[in-house]
């Protein structure tokens, strides 16, 4: 199990930048099964399109949704969708 801290960690390794990056910020939303990594809410309300990454809270192993499935389901129905996720490599630390 991790924590919120430990994601962010994952994360930063992932991306390759810290989440208040000047040009390309992000940050986690966390839900009950882990974190989405969300790289768009710096475009604002216009932008449209799903947040594909998310980090399990049970195992730190980080997933690439497709992007035919909304964010609000990976949220919301974790368990049927995660079938359709890939693993991502981890990170090099």
């Amino acid at each position: 199990m991790i924590d919120t801290e430990r994601a962010r960690e994952i994360a930063i390794a992932l991306l390759g930048r810290p989440s208040s990056d000047p040009t390309r910020p992000w940050s986690l939303i966390e839900f009950r099964e882990g974190w989405i990594i969300n790289e768009n809410g710096h475009l604002g309300d216009d932008f449209v399109g799903s947040l594909g990454r998310v980090i399990e809270r049970s195992s730190g192993r980080i997933l690439s949704f497709p992007s035919r499935i909304p964010t609000d389901r990976i949220m919301n129905e974790y368990d049927a969708v995660v079938g359709k996720a890939k693993v991502v490599a981890a990170p090099r630390r």
